[in-house]
């Protein structure tokens, strides 16, 4: 059996297990696949692709224990795109580039099981892919989802001065097990750089709601709230004191959480706007109120890189965070956040 026999094999092994989705006339083992979509929804695209010492851990060993996230956290980045725009997702498509040491049954096994397990979570088939030989490790699984007729997706550009902004969950947990992975706090939280949980079901209440813009947080909060800023020409403040941490690094260094929950990124949260009059959903997924959107006296101002013109005002314990005056930081850091393009 080669490799390509080897992967077709584990796969379609483990598909037989899993009870077929609705709407899927054609799934894996054909040219392409073929959906029945319900009467008046649309469908939701998104690609994301993972690459071996870009997104995930060069050292081979590494890539070796991490089997079973790799394949999870493949699907789980997809899917929270997807819940970023209100969207249920549905099913996904997985590209594989191989390294020849990797086309093994025990990691190809271990890779599928992660995958597996992340599609019976949120709810996703795996409904066809293609795969090749590479130097080193590359994922790219791109997922559908579908929203309602009744049902509008939420996008980036809706913000309104006078909303508020909230973020899910906690901030800054996989950025603090990234940097400090061997630290007591590190080994605890690396469940959350690994195991991004996406919030689905909060993203498809905040469409019916009425969000006004909102993503997921990816690449740092302070980036990915500057794409709202850009795309609907507003400002933010944001209030440093109110971004919500776990209770295990709430007890980090102040400057190093702060850093992390603002630029560190995987956190897979989402950052979302709502009307000032509408409050936000409850449910298992908690909510935080982190500041407002502002109108900018100049829309054509939208530059996040430079803290002169950002649209993005910081405030820590009410006062201004600027490059002249950082506290809580000792100087002003770098807040740009993932860089898919640099080193």
């Amino acid at each position: 059996m080669n490799e390509f026999e080897l992967i077709e094999h584990i796969f379609s092994q483990m598909q037989a297990t899993h009870a077929p989705l609705p709407g899927i006339e054609k799934g894996i083992g054909d040219d392409a696949a073929v959906m029945a979509l319900p009467a008046g929804s649309r469908l939701v695209s998104c690609i994301d692709t993972l690459v071996q010492g870009r997104h995930f851990h060069a050292d081979w060993q590494k890539v070796d224990e991490l089997a079973f996230a790799i394949g999870y956290k493949a699907v789980a980045v997809n899917v929270s795109d997807i819940a970023a725009m209100g969207a249920t997702p549905h099913s996904i498509m997985l590209a594989l580039a191989l390294p020849e040491r990797l086309a093994n049954h025990e990691w190809l096994t271990e890779f599928a099981k992660g995958l597996f397990h992340a599609c019976q979570l949120f709810g996703v088939a795996l409904i066809g892919g293609d795969t090749t030989r590479s130097e080193r490790l590359v994922l790219s699984i791109s997922a559908q989802g579908l929203l309602a007729a009744d049902t509008p997706a939420v996008y980036r550009s809706g913000a309104q001065a006078g909303d508020k902004v909230y973020v899910s969950g906690t901030l800054g947990d996989a950025a603090f097990a990234l940097q400090y992975p061997d630290s007591a706090q590190g080994i605890e939280l690396a469940h959350r750089l690994h195991m991004p949980t996406p919030r689905i079901a909060l993203g498809a209440a905040l469409a019916k709601m009425g969000a006004t813009s909102m993503i997921d947080i990816s690449d740092g909060l302070y980036q990915d709230i500057g794409h709202i800023c850009q795309q609907s020409s507003v400002g933010m403040r944001i209030y440093l004191d109110k971004l919500p941490s776990s209770e295990t690094l709430s007890t980090a260094d102040l400057s190093d959480r702060l850093l992390g929950q603002l630029a560190g990124g995987d956190d897979y949260e989402l950052a979302f706007t709502l009307p000032a009059h509408i409050k936000p959903p409850t449910g298992k997924t908690s909510v935080t109120c982190i500041g407002e959107v502002t109108a900018l006296a100049d829309p054509t101002v939208t530059d996040t890189k430079s803290p002169d013109s950002s649209p993005l005002e910081l405030f820590y314990q009410n006062q201004p965070v600027t490059p002249t005056q950082p506290a809580p930081f000792l100087t002003w850091p770098n807040l740009t956040g993932y860089q898919h393009f640099t080193g």
